[in-house]
């Protein structure tokens, strides 16, 4: 099988509005992390699967906090210089999940198991006692954006043992709901904005559910931009995104592995969201996991998300009961909070998670 050398791997995916294309990133914290910081990449057994899993920060006294990305099938861990600012206050966990990123590449032939919440839930488990043993945490803050906000609040509710903080970007609490919300506002601003092919498009398929991947692409498709209109600042957040994404890594980056064999990573996630679009349009967080729960509970969501509708979000997080909880509204941006919105969320953390922590 031909192999990716660490500077030939370039393919990242956003989790924005279906998939755009990025470079592997070019900071490392070789010569900048002090002794008694983290940066390591390796993959570790999670199940029994092999599973790439990165801790990078400057000091090992910080709180760490355990990124789950969004997708499902969108790896996170190539983008670790994205959050190089977040390492001098905490220490950052990446985890590719199955059928993403590295962990993708590295078991491509293998049967991975079943594709479930269940089964995503019990490896981000399994991963977040993999980091307290290599860190020393007793606890860790929980980020999860979209897809990895079903993961994170489950996580959260069942296993508070462990969780410090939750966070929750791009929250979803009702995909029935929001299916069908999100579908109702891109059609209405088809129609605002006089898109007639955007309008054409969304009543050929109409609102969810949907029973095939084609059909649940175009309400996707507009939702997220481009099909979606940007704000200004969110075009300009993601203009500067592509341009510092656009350089190889250095050889000596520990964010990705030594090799990682050659796929398709846009074929790849187009395939896992074939897969999953139908387990993740389950989720409803009332009725599987309630309000009450024994950690604080945050939740820093998009002005202008209709993919996962922030209006929902607010109206879960009127209900909940936690320790602590805050609502924040971020100035401009969509769904792609955890991306193009990376500066916003540390001072949200800084500001709102971060003096709260025990």
């Amino acid at each position: 099988m031909k192999t990716l050398t660490r500077r030939q791997f370039g393919l990242g995916l956003l989790a924005s509005a279906g998939a755009a294309a990025l470079a592997v990133p070019r900071f490392s914290l070789a010569g900048h992390a002090r002794k008694t910081g983290f940066d390591e990449g390796r993959y570790v057994d999670i199940n029994g699967i092999e599973q790439w899993v990165t801790i990078r920060g400057r000091d090992a006294r910080n709180p760490v906090v355990v990124f789950l990305h969004g997708g499902p099938g969108l790896g996170m861990a190539s983008a670790a210089p994205l959050f190089f600012d977040w390492e001098s206050r905490y220490t950052v966990v990446q985890w590719d999940q199955p059928r993403s990123g590295f962990t993708q590449a590295r078991n491509l032939d293998r049967d991975i198991g079943p594709l479930t919440l269940e089964r995503f839930t019990a490896d981000a488990f399994a991963v977040v006692n993999h980091v307290r043993k290599t860190t020393g945490a007793k606890r860790v803050v929980l980020f999860g954006h979209s897809w990895g906000t079903q993961v994170g609040l489950t996580l959260a509710r069942r296993h508070p043992e462990v969780i410090s903080a939750y966070v929750g970007t791009g929250q979803a609490v009702s995909n029935s709901r929001g299916g069908k919300l999100g579908y109702e506002l891109a059609l209405d601003a088809a129609r605002k904005r006089n898109d007639m092919a955007a309008v054409t498009a969304l009543e050929k398929v109409g609102p969810p559910p949907y029973s095939t991947v084609e059909e649940f692409f175009v309400r996707q498709q507009y939702t997220n931009p481009p099909g979606y209109p940007q704000s200004p600042v969110e075009k300009q957040h993601n203009e500067a995104l592509r341009k510092f994404m656009s350089a190889p890594p250095p050889a000596n980056a520990t964010y990705i592995p030594a090799e990682a064999p050659t796929y398709d990573m846009f074929a790849n996630f187009m395939e896992t969201q074939k897969l999953m679009f139908q387990e993740s349009a389950k989720f409803e967080a009332a009725e599987a996991l309630g309000y009450r729960y024994r950690v604080p509970i945050y939740f820093f969501e998009g002005e202008n998300d209709i993919n996962v509708p922030s209006a929902l979000a607010r109206e879960y997080f009127e209900h909940v009961v936690a320790p602590r909880k805050a609502f924040r509204v971020i100035p401009g941006a969509g769904h792609n909070t955890m991306s193009a919105f990376h500066a916003e969320l540390l001072d949200l953390f800084d500001s709102e998670v971060r003096p709260h922590l025990t």
